[in-house]
């Protein structure tokens, strides 16, 4: 190594180092600057395309097809009742139903709800045992 090279890595002083530290974060702020730019123009970019192409689509529509009458929304056929085993109340159904339409979307049905009967295992229920499941298995 050269000599100045070795003097510089050997400078410990208080101004060596607030060099080193204002140089470090500058470079560091310049760089996040650049990338706010170059994020900012690639959406200007991005935004000014998607304008052209849904420009383009509204143009094309032909003049025969603006004066074709809008066909009237289809009616949707109402879902058949849920077969329900005897003593599940109406809330616990209606709860049930709403939770399967939220998870899984409007066309969803739910077409039964029963009882299912849980085999305890070491006297625990279900979510105990999958909580022990979960924090003893293996990684």
């Amino acid at each position: 190594m050269s000599p100045i090279l070795l003097d510089l890595v050997a400078d410990r002083s208080a101004t060596f180092t607030a060099t080193v530290i204002i140089a470090g974060a500058g470079i560091v702020f310049l760089m996040l600057v650049l990338l706010i730019i170059i994020f900012y123009l690639f959406g200007k970019v991005v935004s000014s395309a998607e304008a052209k192409a849904k420009k383009g689509k509204t143009n094309k529509i032909t003049k025969s097809e603006q004066k074709l009458p809008t066909p009237a929304p289809a009616k949707k056929a109402s879902a058949p009742a849920p077969q329900v085993e005897a003593g599940i109340s109406g809330e616990v159904v209606a709860a049930i139903a709403a939770a399967v339409a939220v998870s899984e979307g409007e066309g969803a049905v739910v077409k039964s709800i029963r009882r299912v009967n849980v085999v305890n295992v070491r006297g625990r229920n279900p979510w105990a045992n999958a909580a022990v499941y979960d924090n003893t298995r293996p990684f």
